[in-house]
């Protein structure tokens, strides 16, 4: 469902007179509202957790000679990824390759904590000693920071999640899949049910809503395993 579908269909399911809304752009009053909740339900299901699998995504960037730490940003010497898209990395699924020979000469990286990796190869003469990078870390400003400092020619390749995203316009479809576009609604209809006092609304939402994040959350986050044996 669009965003304009999932407001009029929250209206119906609300039970609230009236037809509508025509447009979620310029609405006032009850409409306005309508609009705001569908909205809200939407950022809060996506901030629930960090790590759905549809707000996932890979980055790639080329290495530049001596340059050790990569902002945010999508011009040279970033990771390719803007401020307003990121939400977070996914420090485990790192990796480079030989830029001129292509993915075959790929290889993992590992994660070590920031303090870790300035104590590691930010001091002394290791600053200056630069070769292909074995490891990242992950910058207070959310960069990615590389050790050894890597020499030009190798790219870098990593997943994040993006950061939770409003609907604006009628066409706008939310990026969860669609068998679970109803949760949505579900939420919305609890905060008119708070708003108006209608306890059946709300208790009808809550338990639908309940039910639907139960399912998408054993469908699309991260299964939890169990860690190997310690030796």
């Amino acid at each position: 469902m669009t965003f304009l579908e999932l407001c009029q269909r929250m209206r119906q399911e609300c039970g609230i007179s009236g037809t509508g809304p025509s447009t979620v752009v310029g609405q006032t009053g009850n409409l306005k509202r309508i609009v705001d909740w569908v909205n809200t339900a939407w950022m809060d299901i996506q901030t629930t957790h960090q790590d759905w699998d549809w707000m996932r995504a890979s980055a790639s960037f080329p290495t530049v000679a001596s340059q050790a730490m990569y902002e945010l940003g999508t011009g040279t010497g970033t990771v390719g990824v803007s401020v307003a898209n990121f939400g977070r990395w996914d420090r485990d699924t790192f990796r480079n390759y030989v830029t001129s020979i292509g993915t075959d000469s790929e290889v993992f990286m590992g994660f070590i904590h920031y303090d870790t990796w300035r104590d590691s190869y930010m001091y002394g003469s290791q600053r200056s000693t630069t070769t292909r990078p074995i490891d990242m870390s992950i910058s207070p400003t959310k960069g990615v920071a590389l050790g050894p400092p890597p020499t030009t020619g190798y790219t870098i390749t990593g997943d994040y999640f993006y950061a939770p995203i409003n609907m604006t316009l009628d066409a706008d479809v939310p990026a969860l899949p669609a068998q679970f576009h109803m949760a949505i609604i579900y939420r919305a209809m609890m905060s008119y049910g708070a708003y108006e006092a209608a306890p059946e609304v709300y208790q009808r939402g809550e338990l639908e809503f309940g039910k639907l994040m139960r399912r998408m959350t054993a469908d699309r986050v991260p299964e939890t395993i169990w860690g190997g044996a310690l030796c």
